[in-house]
């Protein structure tokens, strides 16, 4: 197959896309496919060299302050139209796939034109990936809503405009959570195919010796919706309870972070003077990040379910393809990746009481956990594999 995979945000090497993009083009050149990776036009020079990336892209959504907003984001759609398009008309070996794998509004216009032009050939078809939807979370059990806004109506219009291309199969709509997925359906009315987030598969070993100490790890920056605040408190009320286990706790906090009420949250001094924590303050690369990952011996995922009662955690597939136990806030997609792991600990409420439990919970009953997870890291890393992202494209073309 011809692939090409549009990323503007591929510009600072920062975030998930490198390692996601260029994992998953990867995997497809391995594969024997002719693949495309369309960047930022300022893209670091390595970052280029290392997915193989092709200048494209003036803007990047993420960062430029001019592409928020209705109007801004309007904007941002033409120039992203009018550049992708270069790259998909007039061409001797059309692209089989245009793979937009992080849609936004911005990007929504674009594509909905794109799919009806007649200048670009009936062979390509168009994959948009929705990590983030355009409901609105109402609580745990509770139907999401869709609040009337320009945004959104302009949003449903987009999706009107592409519906005829939709149903004929020329673009397919996919989500990474089958909540997303269900969310997607009900916004648009059209059918959503759920798909991988692709993962590299760990080297094998790395298992931890179950004479040394445990270690609890929360990779990935400190946030609010990750539960960073929740976290801090149960873990200064474990390191005060002499009764307690002496295992270690390591956490990716290099700089304060926002509370909603506009306050700066920054690590505790008692965490600061532990010798039983780690903070961790600098950018990790892929061997010291694979390093955190092995030692650790529990993953802490207290993530706030309005942030990610539909949204995937890219470390937490890592860490179970790993054989790692994941201790998880239910409500969120974390549950659904501990089911196909076949093992985990869900905290079982949005407060420091309940993560404080879980803990307790995942440190007393580690053996098992870490047994059970082991056996599921297999399976987690198959469905999480870019050949199971591949096969996905070769069925959708085969239906």
């Amino acid at each position: 197959m011809h692939i090409v995979i549009a990323e503007e945000a591929l510009q600072t090497g920062a975030g998930h896309w490198p390692s996601y993009i260029g994992g998953l083009a990867e995997a497809f050149r391995r594969a024997g496919d002719s693949v495309e990776v369309l960047v930022h036009k300022a893209a670091a020079p390595g970052l280029v060299e290392r997915i193989g990336g092709t200048a494209r892209f003036s803007r990047n959504c993420w960062l430029d302050p001019a592409s928020q907003g209705v109007v801004g984001g309007l904007r941002h759609n033409f120039t992203f139209e009018k550049e992708l398009k270069s790259s998909l008309v007039d061409r001797e070996d059309p692209a089989d796939w245009c793979l937009c794998l992080t849609m936004r509004l911005q990007h929504l216009l674009a594509m909905a034109r794109l799919s009806r032009s007649r200048a670009i050939s009936s062979r390509t078809r168009f994959l948009l990936l929705f990590v983030q939807g355009f409901g609105r979370y109402n609580g745990a059990g509770n139907p999401v809503s869709f609040p009337s806004s320009p945004s959104i109506k302009l949003a449903r219009f987009c999706f009107r405009l592409m519906a005829p291309a939709v149903r004929a199969g020329r673009v397919v709509l996919a989500a990474e959570t089958r909540g997303m997925q269900e969310e997607l359906g009900l916004f648009t009315g059209l059918p959503v195919q759920l798909f991988p987030h692709p993962v590299p598969v760990p080297e094998p070993g790395g298992e931890t010796s179950p004479e040394s100490p445990v270690v609890l790890t929360a990779p990935g920056f400190a946030r609010h919706e990750k539960g960073t605040d929740l976290l801090q408190e149960a873990v200064l009320r474990l390191l005060a309870d002499p009764e307690f286990p002496p295992a270690r706790f390591v956490l990716q906090w290099p700089e304060p972070f926002r509370m909603p009420d506009g306050s700066q949250l920054e690590p505790d001094r008692t965490l600061l003077d532990s010798e039983r924590v780690d903070l961790v303050n600098e950018n990790l690369d892929a061997a010291q990040y694979e390093q955190l990952l092995q030692e650790s011996s529990l993953i802490l995922l207290p993530y706030r379910r309005n942030s990610y009662h539909n949204r995937l955690s890219r470390v937490a597939i890592e860490a179970a393809s790993r054989g790692k136990p994941l201790i998880f806030m239910t409500g969120t997609w974390s549950g659904e990746l501990a089911r196909l792991a076949g093992t985990g600990v869900p905290i079982g409420d949005e407060t420091v009481d309940a993560l404080e439990a879980a803990i307790r919970r995942a440190v007393r009953d580690l053996p098992g956990l870490s047994f059970a997870a082991r056996a599921g890291a297999s399976r987690v890393s198959a469905f999480h594999a870019g050949n199971t992202f591949r096969e996905k494209l070769t069925e959708v073309v085969e239906k």
